[in-house]
């Protein structure tokens, strides 16, 4: 490595360590401060309670993250099943407030380039949102994946409290958009 890359790479470190979780906010697009993004999906699940029972259904999901004036993320998810519906707030300061039973837990959102990625880890596994923004960031698509914790199958708890291991889920009607203001009245 050339003295002059070293110096580089030095002042890169150097100013990493400075600004700590401050990195975080700076890698946020600035065209999307006190904007809220709106994701949204349905999923249709086959999945197996620990009794064996086989059970199926249609849960609508909203994802929205608003970008404060200073880049930080304030998300709340909300799910709707049949009967129930579930939410989790979480704010960049790790506050998290869930409302109903199986309500998502341990979310974590940040942007790598043009992609904000929210992480949603489950008992086994995650579901995975990725949205993709245009080179205007005035509008999106979005992709949602579930992970398996190697061999073994994505566990949750659902809505109805009991634990099940998902056996399929197939999502349909993702939209993705991005509007002026904030839905949260944080800052």
């Amino acid at each position: 490595m050339s003295s002059s890359n070293s110096r580089l790479l030095l002042r890169v470190v150097v100013t990493l360590s400075i600004f700590g979780c401050g990195a975080a906010a700076a890698e946020t697009p600035r065209e999307l401060f006190n904007k809220t993004i709106s994701i949204s999906w349905n999923e249709y699940r086959v999945q197996r309670a620990d009794s064996g029972e086989i059970k199926k259904g249609n849960t609508s999901s909203i994802l929205l993250v608003y970008v404060g004036e200073s880049g930080r993320l304030f998300t709340r998810l909300s799910r709707q099943g049949r009967q129930k519906s579930n939410s989790n707030d979480l704010d960049p300061d790790g506050g998290n407030q869930r409302a109903g039973v199986g309500a998502a837990g341990n979310l974590s959102a940040s942007f790598e380039g043009r992609q904000l990625l929210v992480s949603n880890s489950m008992s086994s596994g995650a579901r995975r949102i990725q949205a993709t923004f245009n080179p205007g960031y005035a509008g999106c698509g979005v992709q949602i994946r579930f992970g398996k914790d190697g061999g073994s199958e994505i566990r949750h708890r659902a809505m109805d409290g009991r634990m099940y291991n998902i056996i399929s889920t197939d999502v349909s009607g993702q939209s993705c958009s991005v509007r002026a203001g904030n839905v949260f009245a944080v800052k």
